[in-house]
This record gives C-alpha cells, structure tokens and sequence, in this order.
C-alpha cells in the first residue's frame, strides 16, 4: 500500500471527527500504520478563544501545518481539518477590506501544499448527519451547510481526481473509505 494522506472535508457537523476516529481506530486494528492529526485549533480555543479574524487562521494554518509534517506513519496520517478548511473559512468570515490580504496568502499556501492529501473525503449530503451544536461549535447550522458548500466548490475545483464523496451512516462512509483505500 502506498502512502496515503486522507483528508476529511467539509462544514462543521458533517461527521468529520468521527469517520476520521473511526477509520484511524479500523486501519489500526487492521495493522496499518496510521497517524490521526486532529483538528489543532480545538486545543487552541481553549487558551486563546474564538479566530477573530483571517489572521488568526494564518496562526491556525501553521499550527495544523505542524502537526501534519510531524507524522511519520508508514500509512500516512488522516485528519480531520486539512488545511484548505483555513482558506474557506477566512473567505467566509473577511469583513474588513484589510482581510483580503489574509485570504490571499492563505490561498496562494493552498496552492501551494500540492498533493499534500492523496485523498479527500467529503460528505455528498451533509444533512444525512443531524446537526448538533456542542461546545466546539458557535455557528448555526445555515452558516455550517454554506461552508460546507465552499469546501465542496473548493475541492471540486482544484483537487477533484483526490475528491472522494461518501454518502449514508458513519459506517456507511467508513466501508466506502476502506474499499478505496485497501
């Protein structure tokens, strides 16, 4: 099996964590060398807060970006917020004129990554996961399913030969993922 990086895509409560906790948990069970790089930011929020602005996603970038290059699994490394997600959402959340010089360097590094994820899997119908907003999650569901959308739109159009959509229950997207992949 050759090295392959998974990307899970897409808008907040699309079941992203959790396919990618459980295809980590299933490759390793099968004796295939894994690493999981959770979503960096998470652990961040807690000591720093909110992103207040496009900047603080060029922060959020090179922490996730750290992490990735930290892997060394034979396999390769899944995770749960590939750094495209930065550039999405500081599209999505620019306000002010000066913003735009956040979103272009975070475009420009999206370009810039390559084929750093060999995979990309997104959910074909995000509403097939009950929304839930725990306390991670601030936005609201409108907001979650237009991010989802630019992600998708993202994808579709710069790494759409990676893209894999998978549709149904988590299980349902986790047996669609090991066929690929095994």
């Amino acid at each position: 099996m050759l090295k392959t990086n998974i990307a899970i895509a897409g808008g907040p409560c699309t079941g992203k964590s959790t396919l990618a906790a459980r295809l980590f948990a299933e490759l390793k069970e099968r004796g295939v060398d894994y690493d999981l790089v959770p979503e960096e930011s998470r652990k961040l929020r807690g000591e720093f807060g909110s992103c207040r602005s496009p900047f603080d996603r060029l922060y959020l970038w090179r922490q996730q970006e750290r992490e990735e290059l930290r892997s060394r699994a034979t396999g390769g490394f899944i995770t749960d917020a590939p750094l495209f997600h930065y550039y999405v959402k500081a599209r999505q959340y620019s306000q002010e004129p000066r913003d735009d010089l956040a979103v272009r360097e975070l475009f420009r590094m999206c370009l810039e990554i390559g084929d750093r994820y060999q995979m990309i899997v997104l959910a074909d119908d995000p509403e097939e996961i009950p929304y839930c907003n725990d306390q991670s999650r601030v936005g609201s569901k409108e907001r979650s399913r237009e991010q989802h959308r630019l992600i998708r739109a993202f994808v579709e159009l710069f790494h759409y030969e990676r893209l894999l959509l998978v549709r149904g229950s988590v299980a349902e997207r986790l047996a669609t993922v090991l066929k690929t992949i095994i």
